[in-house]
């Protein structure tokens, strides 16, 4: 990150220290998913046509980062979605977020106004075979 960058979603995440559980894989964290595609379309401040719409597989994080250059802590937790949908075995969802993060100075400490932009998410899920994935391990 260059002078003057704003820290967002992922960034701040990576960054934090959790007393009660730690950071893991994404194998670690959903070891019933066996593949999955996410599709991200933003609309807002930043975004330009070649990052209108991003792709995603098991390369994704806890957060989507927002593409507002002027957004601190931008983003939607992606990974609260996918917890939801493993918990309730679902394979396809479609939802909307609205930007967690603000408007604001370089290090975040003053704060403009909430960040506008806007996503629509799509999720694909394929779970392992029940065989190779045991709920109460």
């Amino acid at each position: 990150m260059g002078k003057g960058d704003r820290k967002k979603a992922a960034d701040v995440f990576r960054e934090s220290n959790f007393v009660f559980s730690q950071k893991v894989s994404f194998e670690e964290a959903f070891p019933e998913i066996a593949d999955i595609k996410v599709i991200v379309e933003e609309s807002g401040h930043g975004v330009r046509e070649w990052n209108r719409v991003r792709h995603y597989g098991k390369d994704i994080g806890e957060y989507i980062d927002c593409s507002n250059p002027l957004c601190y802590n931008g983003g939607f937790s992606l990974g609260s979605i996918l917890r939801e949908m493993v918990r309730k075995r679902e394979t396809h969802r479609e939802e909307t977020a609205i930007c967690q993060g603000y408007e604001g100075s370089p290090k975040g400490r003053r704060r403009y106004r909430d960040c506008m932009n806007f996503f629509r998410i799509t999720v694909d899920i394929q779970y392992q075979p029940n065989e190779d994935y045991d709920e109460d391990a």
